[in-house]
């Protein structure tokens, strides 16, 4: 990897279809995880500025930081917040000993 100057990259992304009851294939809601890494040397890239967690409201990432997830719909198709899921995500944030609280990728 040291050697690697990152020139190609292979990106992977799942979409995946959100339904309220088992078993309906009525989807209203949908989310992309994408995933990023060097095609030469197989290193994974990590996400950069984004919350960590899982949110329908708007881009999060992995704790790990390689997975970006992103809620998406179809263009021209976007819910009323009434009508979305009532559970809309998560954030996850660590408290250091010290008592400051931060984001899981800030350094400690």
């Amino acid at each position: 990897m040291p050697d690697c100057l990152h020139m190609n990259f292979a990106a992977n992304v799942v979409v995946a279809r959100l339904v309220k009851e088992e078993g309906s294939l009525n989807a209203k809601e949908f989310v992309a995880d994408v995933t990023i890494h060097c095609a030469d040397c197989q290193h994974p890239f990590v996400f950069l500025g984004l919350p960590s967690g899982y949110s329908l409201d708007g881009p999060t990432v992995s704790v790990d930081g390689l997975e970006a997830r992103l809620a998406v719909a179809p263009q021209g198709v976007m819910l009323p917040v009434a009508e979305r899921s009532k559970v809309r995500g998560f954030t996850i944030g660590i408290v250091s000993q010290d008592g400051r609280k931060r984001d899981v990728r800030e350094p400690s």
